[in-house]
């Protein structure tokens, strides 16, 4: 998992001890919906990236702070309550300026 799980946690206010593998799946559909949003795909901060597609990216604060509030909005709206297909402002306006040409 590319994201840090304690501070999922952290940031979600510690949720329940038995919900920590649904933050995991939350944690990588966050990750899928990055790379799908951006057209990038995304690798651990500490990753070689030399060996990797031209469009690859580590993790940086800015692509972790818009997971974190897409998986905290995921959390929170469970059942899709929300209008409109967009993801949450801040994870757009986080995640925008690492959108791969042409996507």
């Amino acid at each position: 998992m590319i994201f840090d799980l304690g501070l999922v946690k952290q940031h979600l206010r510690d949720p329940a001890a038995e919900e920590e593998e649904y933050i995991k799946s939350l944690c990588l559909a966050a990750e899928q919906t990055f790379n799908h949003h951006t057209g990038r795909r995304l690798y651990a901060a500490d990753a070689d990236l030399s060996e990797q597609p031209a469009n690859a990216i580590a993790l940086s604060e800015e692509i972790q702070q818009g997971a974190l509030v897409l998986i905290a909005w995921l959390y929170g709206n469970r059942e899709g309550e929300v209008s409109g297909n967009r993801l949450p402002l801040p994870t757009r306006l986080l995640w925008g300026p690492h959108r791969w040409p042409n996507v």
